[in-house]
């Protein structure tokens, strides 16, 4: 028996089991939001955004309004930073410009100040999330990839081929119609709703939406549109690797190549990619989608690739390169007569178009270009 003056301790009643499972559930949401939010005010922190106006001045340190915000990189950066974090930011209107080599484009030009954080906002979220499912041989706008390591990639897969099947065979090589004036505004914001955390998500889209209206067609000329182009065909690659079960299979942007032993298979495949690619928006351009020899070769990059019965990869530059320079070499030089540049700026115009050919076989191209080059000034 307990004394009268003893006090009888008990237990505090615990809360229903669904009760305590509502607040752990709003606690962690909760954490997760502040998490998230610790995890953008880090994206566009100082030190990030400096390294993006430390990338973005790069090639265009001589226009006036680069070397301006750079002469004043730390003071700019600080403000940039403040009007992010506390939502006074807004984007400045975008130019837009068309460009006619190598061929017709619009292009959208941004701001430098907008374009400092859509590097960050890119560098550092958007481009780790997009890429962790991309497949190996998508080689367009990525780190330690490009131009020079598609087209050894693809020298590469030619080589195995011919080791395992000999020289006959064929390319299937698919070019999207209208790739960026035609992307769907649908697609592209579900694609980046789907990889990105939902703070990125709204701010990258919230950038899409002001630069672009309608419901699709997009310009190059932005970091974002650039990682929308290689991410919007994510789902496309794995079909052709996993599905197709494609063996020598790379994609550069809205270019492919698919090299195999059967005709027959190619042109089936060719008909299941076609309707992958209506899933998000695209159609083939029915002019350039072949499916050609080995032998006879293919286009890409710039470049024909064709194999010959010994197995050698031949890599010639193309005839409509040739005659564009040509034509460039020749403007260039009445330029230069008339005064409006110099002989210096020609050379160097034509040295860095000797130094792209020269990735080829293209010594006797190169020997006859160098006496046309010679000829136009004398």
């Amino acid at each position: 028996m307990k004394e009268s003056g003893e006090e009888t301790h008990k237990e505090p009643n615990p809360l229903p089991k669904g009760e305590q499972y509502c607040d752990d559930a709003e606690t962690s949401h909760e954490t997760e939001a502040v998490n998230a939010a610790d995890q953008f005010e880090d994206v566009i922190d100082f030190e990030h955004l400096y390294a993006s106006m430390q990338k973005c001045r790069v090639g265009v340190l001589w226009k006036d309004s680069v070397a301006s915000f750079y002469m004043h990189g730390i003071e700019r950066v600080i403000r940039l930073e403040r009007d992010l974090k506390n939502g006074t930011y807004k984007a400045k209107p975008p130019k837009s410009f068309m460009i006619y080599l190598p061929k017709k484009r619009n292009i959208v030009s941004i701001c430098f100040r907008d374009r400092v954080y859509q590097r960050a906002l890119n560098d550092y979220a958007i481009y780790p999330a997009m890429t962790k499912s991309f497949i190996y041989d998508n080689w367009a706008c990525q780190k330690g990839k490009g131009t020079d390591a598609a087209r050894d990639r693809l020298k590469e897969f030619m080589h195995r081929y011919y080791r395992k099947h000999g020289a006959e065979g064929y390319f299937l090589k698919i070019d999207i119609k209208g790739y960026y004036p035609n992307m769907s505004h649908k697609a592209v914001e579900g694609l980046f709703k789907e990889k990105l955390r939902p703070d990125v998500y709204k701010r990258t889209v919230r950038i899409l939406r002001e630069q672009y209206s309608g419901d699709k067609g997009y310009n190059p000329g932005s970091q974002l549109i650039q990682i929308a182009g290689i991410s919007l065909l994510d789902r496309t690659d794995h079909f052709i690797k996993e599905r197709l079960r494609i063996k020598y299979y790379l994609r550069y942007m809205d270019d492919f190549v698919l090299i195999h032993q059967d005709r027959d298979f190619l042109a089936k495949s060719l008909c299941q990619i076609e309707r992958e690619l209506a899933k998000v928006g695209c159609t083939i351009n029915t002019q350039k989608t072949t499916i050609t020899t080995l032998k006879a070769g293919i286009s890409f990059l710039g470049f024909r690739y064709r194999l010959t019965d010994t197995g050698k990869v031949l890599m010639l530059i193309s005839s409509d390169n040739i005659r564009l320079e040509r034509r460039r070499l020749r403007h260039m030089a009445r330029k230069v007569r008339r005064g409006d540049s110099t002989k210096e700026k020609a050379d160097e115009m034509y040295s860095a178009w000797k130094a792209h050919a020269s990735k080829g076989n293209t010594y006797k191209v190169m020997q006859r270009m160098e006496r046309y080059y010679n000829n136009l000034w004398r």
